[in-house]
């Protein structure tokens, strides 16, 4: 992760803690009966404070703290191939964040929860559009092309896949190995994970 300051650390802090007592409520109370209001009492914040950390209730859900532009970028510039930039990208946010049982909690909710997994939805389509674009960059191009779109597409679908079965499992299968066999299947020609380039 990259050097915070205090300021950010502690609207990081913040925001990890809150996003916690959301989750713990929407799992004892059940996430349609959760209120922004009742996230904010248990969470010691006013409700402004907590819209303008997370905007919307979904959000306390589809929120994450994953960096991964950056190391995303530093891949695709060493010349990775894109979908291996993007999947060793992945492993690398996911295995530095020590214990997935926050991320486990999120991604049941994802799936189980409707207006949830609509929201996530809608946040994947910009994170696709984000990577096209990422990819077009890297080939010196400013302009999307079909391929770029069919790749960030696929990429997408090789993730959605991968933490669909690693939450079907309760946690219990290997999220990296999962991610690995996603993006295999999906682009049998790329090298195998590069966690240290």
């Amino acid at each position: 992760m990259s050097k915070l300051n205090l300021r950010q650390r502690n609207r990081l802090e913040a925001k990890r803690r809150l996003q916690d007592v959301a989750l713990t409520l929407f799992e004892e109370r059940g996430f349609d009966n959760v209120t922004m209001q009742d996230v904010a009492q248990e969470g010691e914040v006013s409700e402004s404070t907590l819209y303008r950390y997370f905007g919307t209730k979904e959000s306390l859900v589809v929120w994450d703290e994953y960096e991964l532009d950056s190391e995303i970028g530093r891949r695709l510039f060493k010349k990775q191939p894109p979908a291996a930039a993007f999947r060793d990208a992945l492993i690398t946010a996911f295995a530095t964040q020590g214990s997935l049982a926050t991320l486990l909690r999120r991604v049941r909710f994802l799936y189980a929860t409707p207006q949830v997994h609509a929201a996530a939805v809608e946040q994947e389509f910009e994170d696709r559009d984000e990577l096209a674009q990422a990819f077009a960059m890297v080939r010196g191009s400013k302009e999307r092309s079909l391929e770029d779109d069919v790749l960030a597409g696929a990429c997408m679908a090789a993730l959605d896949a991968a933490m669909n079965h690693w939450q079907s499992s309760n946690g219990e299968l290997n999220l990296s190995s999962l991610l690995e066999q996603a993006f295999a299947t999906c682009f049998p020609a790329i090298p195998p994970v590069s966690i240290s380039s």
